[in-house]
């Protein structure tokens, strides 16, 4: 996933190896951005739109993971990873609590844009990958987001749902996964 980012103008080497890893496998891709980057564009060259999710939304992120998050513990449980919160996580509990009464794509819906059905589909690709790379022992759900995120009214916040839509699926600590953040000397200069 893509938050902010559009890798393919800021990021290419990072974009065209996630890029040249669809055309192999047909891995889905969600780009979260008001724009028609380079980077859905792209994405959507390669796998077209059913693998590939554009998710139009101004200020709406925090309550996009969210439903993302509410999704997975309501449609797809068996991509919480209960082990690892309870080991590594403090205020989970609270976490999963508010997620579950007030973060469900229809609550969200008014405040994002985004249609509940496109949050589901995107939640049950998560849970897939999650799956997945939890069977392999590498690989399941990759994030990134650029300076810009960061920057954005709410961006501490942002990347504080990005973390725990992770934690929450285990999406950490295994090599192939986890919240990727591409700032730095390349966006600075």
């Amino acid at each position: 996933t893509h938050w902010g980012h559009n890798a393919r103008g800021s990021h290419p080497i990072v974009f065209w190896r996630a890029a040249d890893h669809k055309a192999k496998t047909g891995i889905p891709t969600v780009v979260v951005d008001p724009r028609r980057t380079g980077t859905v564009q792209g994405y959507e060259e390669i796998g077209g739109t059913e693998s590939s999710h554009h998710v139009v939304t101004i200020n709406g992120d925090i309550s996009i993971l969210n439903s993302i998050a509410h999704t997975l513990l309501k449609d797809h449980e068996e991509a919480i990873d209960w082990e690892f919160l309870k080991k590594h996580v403090t205020g989970w509990e609270e976490y999963v609590e508010a997620v579950k009464t007030r973060y469900s794509p229809e609550q969200v819906e008014a405040v994002t844009g985004v249609k509940p059905e496109q949050i589901r589909v995107i939640a049950k690709d998560w849970a897939e990958a999650t799956l997945k790379g939890r069977r392999r022992g590498k690989g399941g759900v990759l994030t990134f987001w650029g300076i810009g995120y960061n920057q954005h009214i709410h961006g501490q916040h942002n990347v504080i749902s990005i973390i725990n839509l992770h934690a929450l699926t285990g999406n950490i600590g295994r090599p192939g996964c986890g919240p990727f953040s591409m700032t730095g000397q390349p966006n600075a200069m």
